[in-house]
């Protein structure tokens, strides 16, 4: 009875995203959606997220980048319900996100460029479930099976909803150093700080057994939720560029871990337990528990074979294991270390105008074992493309977009009887500007 219920409870405890992987957002750029293989980029203000290094090769002045991007969602949950199994439960979300943005600024002056920047390093936005959650209905069979000692009790949903948001805002400062023309590097330190918030409403039918073991109903109840978490941490950051060559650039980067304790506040939870239980204290006001966003390894090599066109490769390596260390941390103890592989390529097909085309395939580290309806982080392939139009020397514009297609995937008990798809369709504007 309070395991089923305690088990529901902990996935309030994990994050409702749109992410490349465990929270963690690599399209920070509207350059990025042109060619997901930035890391081994060396032209651009946003290289402060991808390769701080290669940011002395910007020409000499102070450098300006700046965008939105917009995420059209569709996340749809199917669940064949334990009080019916011949029929099939479907709850959906296709909130977007329509407000992404980004902001860097460089400046660089002989060997040396120092830069800031404002992004949206994890998250991604909301999702609004407006037809609740089937984790709704296993939260309150568990709930009155506690409160009435029986585990013949259960309760099914009449209807429901829940909207939750994941946003987190990080300041980045740093500077790079050319120590020779073949070689340069970067330190730079991460403020973020999160927010996640749950805002759901609920409403049941609670069914027992009469005299001959038939399911009745014997009542009716109403849940409400709202719950806000916060968090705030920093990480270090440290970036190599090498150019072997005049047409080869090889980057490498380094970002630590940015350790995240978010503190609940609790305004209302229907699901309260009513007495003391094991691990319930997640759902108390002022209940902290570590969330962290994993360290990485991330890189990439690129080739000019030609004035017009450039082949880049990128990858980034998170290491998630680290921070799924125990079964009450944010982070499921059965992810395994995540991976992202792309390619990409640019095109330069006149003075003005610069196209890009890329490919990346995500593996976030997730199985069965970690899909849940509050969180399932889903491997995925994207393509994305995009154009460049420098309106003169100083000023250029980007649009770009692209499309991730998702593995389906299922859970385990509680959640073996539901089936995860996800879909996601974005596109963003960019601009630059430079002062030489």
């Amino acid at each position: 009875m309070r395991i089923l219920l305690t088990l529901v409870l902990v996935t309030l405890c994990v994050g409702i995203t749109y992410a490349s992987n465990i929270d963690y957002l690599t399209n920070r750029s509207v350059s990025y959606f042109r060619n997901f293989a930035r890391n081994p980029a060396t032209d651009g203000a946003d290289l402060v997220s991808y390769n701080p290094a290669g940011l002395v090769f910007l020409d000499e002045g102070f450098h300006i980048s700046f965008g939105n991007q917009f995420l059209l969602k569709d996340y749809t949950i199917e669940a064949v319900p334990f009080w019916d199994t011949t029929s099939v439960e479907t709850y959906e979300s296709t909130e977007p996100t329509l407000f992404l943005p980004d902001l860097y600024a460089v400046y660089r002056t002989g060997d040396w460029a120092v830069f800031g920047a404002f992004t949206v390093p994890a998250g991604g936005g909301s999702l609004d479930y407006t037809e609740g959650l089937y984790a709704f209905s296993l939260l309150e069979t568990g709930y009155q099976q506690m409160i009435n000692m029986s585990p013949y009790y259960f309760a099914i949903m009449s209807e429901g909803n829940i909207k939750a948001s994941s946003q987190y805002l990080a300041g980045t400062v740093g500077a790079s150093f050319a120590a020779s023309d073949m070689f340069s590097f970067a330190l730079a330190g991460r403020y973020t700080s999160a927010k996640k918030t749950y805002d759901g409403q609920a409403d049941f039918t609670v069914f027992a057994p009469d005299s001959t073991g038939t399911p009745v109903p014997v009542g009716t109840s109403s849940r409400t939720l709202d719950v806000e978490k916060t968090a705030s941490g920093f990480n270090g950051i440290i970036s190599v560029d090498v150019v072997p060559t005049e047409n080869l650039n090889i980057a490498l980067r380094y970002e630590t871990s940015t350790a995240l304790e978010f503190e609940t506040s609790v305004i209302e939870n229907g699901w309260y337990p009513p007495v003391p239980m094991p691990d319930s204290s997640f759902a108390i006001e002022g209940f902290k528990q570590r969330r962290d966003l994993p360290a990485i390894l991330a890189g990439g090599i690129s080739y000019q074979f030609s004035p017009a066109f450039k082949l880049s490769t990128t990858f980034n390596y998170y290491f998630v294991e680290d921070i799924a260390e125990d079964s009450l941390n944010g982070v499921d103890v059965h992810y395994e270390n995540g991976l992202d592989i792309g390619l990409g390529i640019d095109y330069q097909v006149s003075p003005c105008i610069l196209l890009g085309l890329s490919y990346l395939h995500s593996d976030l580290g997730g199985s069965d074992s970690t899909y849940n309806d509050f969180e399932y982080n889903l491997n995925y392939s994207a393509i994305g493309g995009g154009i460049r139009y420098a309106v003169n020397d100083n000023f250029a514009l980007t649009l770009a977009g692209g499309h991730n297609f998702y593995d389906e995937g299922q859970g385990v008990e509680p959640f073996d009887a539901c089936t995860y798809n996800k879909s996601v369709t974005y596109f963003g504007l960019g601009a630059e500007v430079s002062f030489r």
